[in-house]
């Protein structure tokens, strides 16, 4: 009894705060988040037409991603140089008034064209931000909890956030059937600067993480970068893994950014009925397929979190992502057959939803046992750049995938985009279940 009860997360002050902290920014987050991309599409659309709103929504999309991967880098040397909590706070209250003012944009600019101009904007500065936070943060909790914690309170931070999505997603879709965009974003802005007096409470000793006394310079910053960079080229087992994230989240981003909000807005959007369409919104499906995915995951932290940490996780990781790119073959084909006209709404939307809850077990599977891998065998002077160096790796092809899901959306076919997405999806998961070396990870 007394073992269980010091593994407890929630009697540490710290970790309470941060779970705070995340879990009121969260909510407001993932209510931009469902809102922006039909926000995108449907101003475009007004302004430009369908063909070209799909490349737009993949231009806004691209815009995040290689603004992150840009700074995402200069970030994590700065998150173990710098107070982390000190840049989260910082940056939290920087989108939350960056946020609040584009909202009194909505109210007073009537030119979509304009509007779609303050987006971007808007999107750059909270790309930058998120640049810097992400790093902070996700090297925080190393700091603020014991070893014999870090997968419970790993397990705890990645369920809780789809527990947050859930609520945030549900809102979502209330708030943007029947108040409109612009109260999300209030929303939001109110999120991120409670958020940021709430991160301003933690406690913990900033300058144990610093790797040395040096100023901070554009050199300095490339030397620790390329730190970074080798650490992670020395571990073959991780940078493997790390490949197959890379070639993997170039397929399956768009499939769940570009592809499904195009769905919901040109799909859903276009027919006459649906699906319990007496009291369920468009957009309020839109909210139910995303929150299936979210309760699964929910589940599987759950359950992870009750398991014995193991000394090697590789066979569990091509478990998980074969399973992934097995569900994501559900998807394409349902979506196909539905703009083929061979099954009809209803089914398209039963589909989809079960397939994204089948998707939430397999993603949580392998994004678990991966923080601890990085949390444990990762000194803490230098988790903020290899953290950062990992995310630019893995994700250094969303932005591309992102584009040219749009060109091919609009140039050729929804049904095309579809099919390539599968077939790469196949092509990145069989060649990394016949790699031996990513097994000792």
């Amino acid at each position: 009894m007394n073992k269980k009860a010091k593994i407890n997360i929630f009697k540490n002050r710290n970790f309470n705060l941060l779970f705070a902290g995340v879990m009121v920014s969260n909510v407001a987050h993932v209510l931009f988040s469902f809102a922006i991309s039909l926000y995108i599409l449907r101003i475009a659309n007004q302004a430009y037409g369908e063909e070209k709103a799909a490349l737009i929504q993949a231009g806004y999309l691209a815009t995040s991603g290689i603004i992150l991967l840009l700074f995402m880098p200069i970030g994590g040397v700065l998150a173990d140089k710098l107070n982390k909590v000190r840049t989260m706070y910082i940056t939290d209250y920087i989108r939350g008034i960056t946020i609040g003012l584009v909202s009194v944009g909505i109210l007073l600019i009537d030119s979509s064209s304009v509007l779609l101009i303050l987006l971007f904007v808007m999107n750059i500065i909270l790309s930058i931000n998120s640049s810097l936070f992400n790093p902070a943060s996700g090297s925080l909790l190393r700091f603020i909890v014991k070893d014999e914690e870090l997968q419970q309170a790993s397990a705890y931070m990645q369920g809780s956030a789809n527990l947050q999505n859930i609520i945030g997603l549900i809102l979502g879709g209330i708030i943007f059937a029947t108040l409109g965009i612009f109260w999300i974003f209030v929303i939001n802005a109110i999120g991120y600067i409670v958020s940021a007096i709430s991160e301003m409470f933690i406690r913990y000793d900033h300058k144990i993480h610093a790797t040395s006394d040096e100023e901070i310079s554009l050199k300095n910053v490339i030397i620790d970068m390329k730190s970074g960079m080798t650490y992670l080229f020395s571990q073959k087992a991780i940078l493997a893994t790390i490949v197959m994230a890379l070639c993997i989240n170039f397929f399956f981003s768009p499939i769940f950014s570009n592809a499904i909000p195009y769905f919901i807005e040109f799909g859903l959007g276009t027919e006459p009925t649906y699906l319990w369409d007496q009291f369920l919104s468009r957009e309020t499906w839109y909210s139910i397929t995303s929150v299936a995915f979210s309760v699964s995951s929910i589940l599987m932290a759950l359950y992870l979190s009750t398991k014995k940490t193991k000394e090697k996780y590789g066979r569990q990781f091509k478990g998980a992502i074969l399973g992934a790119v097995m569900v994501v073959s559900m998807i394409s084909g349902v979506m196909i057959l539905y703009y083929l006209d061979i099954i009809n709404i209803d089914l398209a939307l039963i589909g989809l939803t079960t397939s994204l809850f089948l998707i939430g077990f397999m993603i949580m599977r392998f994004n678990v046992p991966m923080s601890l891998i990085i949390q444990r065998n990762v000194e803490p002077s230098h988790l903020g750049k290899v953290s950062s160096v990992m995310n630019v790796l893995s994700q250094a092809l969303i932005p591309i995938g992102s584009m040219l899901a749009g060109v091919i959306i609009s140039q050729l076919s929804i049904v095309h985009f579809y099919v390539f997405a599968t077939l790469g999806s196949w092509i990145v998961v069989l060649f990394y279940i016949r790699n031996k070396v990513s097994n000792q990870i």
